[in-house]
């Protein structure tokens, strides 16, 4: 597996080919962890600065992910997703036109009072309960998404949780309880970082950067259906505002 050290071409990139293909042709698959420093100099018969060099430059790209203290595991493909005007693309529908499969999970769901600012969105009276859903948005099985959202009771009576798990909420609202999917939608977006319970549950490092993604959700009747707060790992989705 040795270089080519007589042509022009750094060893660092030959190296960069090298790792990639590997991932590209599935050898790496996401989520595995590479070789350290030290295997891949041995391996290749180059200095560890030139592995170094090139670990950072293809975590720049987006191959690879650099967790202290336990190594550098293989990043999938970041995921495309539109969040714009009159095109707010559901999660599902992006795994699709992404050509990923997407699933959730659901962590918890309770009925409970509005939080402060809520009812300004819902216009409802502060009385008035609503559905706290938690849940793990997944494209190929890997964690993408810590996401609540809140939705008023009245508006999906007899709810039974289960029916969303490994399904589309988007789906679920239009089939079960007839409020076809409408685009227009407000978004905020914030950098935070990952608290223990989302990074345990992301499959990253606590503290590590996320996206936090606050979209307020209409029906097809221009009525507020729902508020999402969606936790996006950074280094796998990439979003067009």
């Amino acid at each position: 597996m040795e270089l080519n050290k007589n042509i022009q071409q750094p060893l660092y990139q030959q190296l960069m080919v090298k790792i990639r293909d590997k991932i590209r042709s599935g050898e790496y698959k996401p989520g595995d962890k590479i070789p350290t420093e030290k295997d891949l100099s041995i391996s290749y018969d180059v200095s560890r600065i030139t592995v170094r060099r090139t670990i950072e430059e293809l975590c720049n790209q987006g191959y690879l992910s650099k967790y202290q203290g336990k190594g550098t595991f293989v990043e999938a493909p970041k995921i495309y997703r539109k969040i714009e005007q009159n095109n707010n693309m559901s999660f599902t529908e992006t795994c699709v036109a992404n050509g990923r499969k997407p699933s959730s999970h659901i962590l918890l769901c309770e009925i409970t009072d509005m939080l402060p600012g809520q009812n300004e969105f819902f216009q409802m009276d502060e009385s008035n309960r609503i559905y706290h859903i938690q849940r793990i948005l997944s494209a190929d099985d890997l964690p993408l998404i810590f996401e609540d959202v809140y939705i008023p009771q009245y508006r999906i009576p007899n709810f039974d949780v289960s029916r969303l798990e490994n399904a589309s909420l988007f789906q679920l609202l239009n089939q079960e309880y007839h409020i076809p999917k409408s685009t227009k939608g407000r978004s905020i977006i914030e950098i935070a970082t990952a608290t223990f319970e989302k990074a345990t549950n992301l499959r990253i490092a606590v503290g590590e950067p996320v996206m936090l993604l606050e979209s307020y959700i209409y029906d097809h009747d221009d009525k507020p259906l729902y508020i999402s707060k969606e936790n996006i790992v950074g280094s796998r989705y990439r979003l067009s505002i």
